[in-house]
């Protein structure tokens, strides 16, 4: 039976606490471990950045190890490395015995060619996004977070001004009426009639955000949407004032939230 010994890595070290990359990691290895027939031996990981790989301890021992055990190095993504040099580097070191899941079964000369366009790549986006944020810079845009700003602030502060568009949005309100109005009373929660809101709402010339005609899909979405801005206990009809608002004609309904 073949053996192999793992090694995966992650950049930062919120990467690193939450765990997500490096397990990832681990399924895509156990997978290609299995589908090859062989045995994981052992397994390491790196929690690092930096200029060159020699912070990254735990390669060195997991090379370490399949020299040992002559075993072959398996790494789930070839992106592990930052550039050919590092990449082949390593397969020289290892004499060729490295395994790469997302490019099983290569040789030398596929790996420099498939580095070589990857760092192509990197090229050209690095490119593209620096000419992108001089021209912002260029036209008076500030790039970067002010100095001083709190984040958790900034984030809580955006998601209240949103909640006050969506109360403020005259179609939204003319939205949460109608859907008011067409809601049946169960026993156990109150289930708007969209098929019959959408009708009305279409009737009365509403449109979405983009201009587009609504649809039974955009009332239901929006009316839950609105639920969490409204609540569902505010703007609740009587089944007297339900019965006479029911009656009137769209022009009027429409004339309540203008």
């Amino acid at each position: 039976m073949k053996k192999f010994v793992a090694w995966r890595r992650v950049s930062t070290k919120q990467q690193g606490a939450s765990g997500l990359g490096l397990a990832a990691q681990k399924q895509i290895i156990e997978y290609f471990v299995q589908a090859e027939g062989g045995e994981l031996v052992a397994d390491y990981s790196d929690v690092y950045t930096g200029k060159d790989l020699e912070g990254c301890t735990e390669l060195q021992k997991a090379m370490a190890r399949c020299r040992e055990e002559g075993a072959t190095l398996i790494i789930a993504k070839s992106d592990r490395f930052r550039n050919t040099v590092e990449a082949l580097g390593i397969y020289d070191q290892m004499e060729g015995n490295i395994f790469f899941c997302d490019l099983p079964k290569t040789d030398k000369f596929t790996l420099t060619l498939f580095f070589a366009l990857a760092e192509r790549e990197a090229l050209l986006v690095s490119i593209r996004t620096k000419q992108a944020l001089a021209a912002k810079k260029a036209g008076g845009v500030k790039l970067g977070r002010p100095k001083g700003c709190d984040i958790t602030k900034a984030i809580t502060a955006s998601s209240v001004s949103r909640r006050q568009q969506m109360i403020e949005n005259k179609s939204n309100k003319t939205i949460w009426q109608v859907c008011q109005l067409c809601t049946e009373r169960g026993t156990d929660r109150r289930q708007a009639n969209f098929e019959k809101a959408t009708k009305i709402l279409v009737d009365m010339g509403i449109k979405t955000s983009k201009g587009n005609d609504l649809t039974l899909t955009n009332v239901r979405q929006t009316w839950y949407n609105l639920r969490k801005v409204f609540g569902d206990s505010k703007d609740t009809l009587s089944k007297r004032d339900y019965q006479r608002r029911l009656e009137q004609t769209p022009e009027q309904l429409h004339e309540l939230n203008s």
